[in-house]
């Protein structure tokens, strides 16, 4: 099996961000957003840490929540000012060792391949090497 690239791995946590998330709000009554679930479990509406019926769990902590699909694969956001979901080179790289993929890319690929992505419009740079999706 081929190595991915660093962008195809970068693609590859944005998808399983995509993905988590909606499974993640579809399960948690009231959620419109991880925002939502952040907010929710500070306001002790919703346990801080749950296993969810089709086997995603997640775990907020202070600005953001970790995520994890049935299958494992791990995705962590944190929650900016303007109520984005953001992400940096560390949180993908740490997605990356969740996947059974083998990935030998530094957090210096990853950053490079996020800024590459920023120049398509694949994702926007809101702060230095901190990276959210243009659209949810």
């Amino acid at each position: 099996m081929n190595e991915w690239s660093a962008v195809e791995a970068v693609r590859s946590f944005v998808a399983a961000l995509r993905s988590t998330r909606d499974r993640a709000i579809a399960q948690v009554g009231g959620a419109q957003s991880v925002k939502d679930i952040v907010h929710m479990a500070h306001r002790r509406a919703i346990p801080r840490d749950a296993g969810l019926q089709d086997g995603t769990c997640y775990s907020v902590h202070g600005i953001g929540c970790w995520m994890a699909d049935p299958e494992g694969r791990e995705v962590d956001v944190d929650i900016d000012d303007d109520d984005h979901e953001i992400f940096d080179a560390w949180r993908i790289t740490r997605y990356l060792g969740s996947t059974s993929r083998e990935v030998s890319k530094s957090r210096d690929d990853i950053l490079m391949a996020c800024r590459d992505l920023v120049n398509s419009g694949e994702l926007i740079e809101p702060r230095k090497n901190w990276f959210r999706l243009p659209h949810p």
